[in-house]
């Protein structure tokens, strides 16, 4: 927002010359990051859990953690990863067969190997 010579960027005020173009700051840019981050620790413990075998026994952390990837995946442009995250917790939740299951959590793991890529 443009004031008096000052524009504010990501709740700082800065001076900005007259007929200048501000100065684009993504006020979401370290929440992202943070995302990408948490997104390879997410991916490891998801790959953690398709070395064990089948994935159902015991399915809590891995729905909680595809719940919780499918809404930060949505939230920050990343869609694919949000729908196949969302399709393995409803996977997960309905108890499918575990052929099903392992299918969606490798989908789910290329998915983010290739966005951490």
């Amino acid at each position: 927002m443009a004031v008096s010579g000052l524009i504010v960027l990501d709740g700082r005020s800065r001076n900005c010359s007259a007929g200048a173009p501000p100065i684009a700051i993504d006020p979401f840019a370290p929440l992202r990051q943070r995302f990408l981050i948490r997104c390879a620790d997410q991916l490891a413990e998801l790959k953690a859990i398709a070395c064990q075998g089948d994935p159902l026994p015991g399915g809590d952390p891995l729905i909680k953690i595809a719940h919780s990837l499918a809404g930060a995946a949505g939230t920050f442009g990343f869609a694919e990863i949000s729908a196949r995250a969302s399709a393995l917790e409803t996977l997960l939740i309905n108890q499918a067969d575990g052929a099903a299951v392992r299918a969606a959590l490798d989908a789910l793991i290329g998915d983010i190997e290739r966005m951490l890529a």
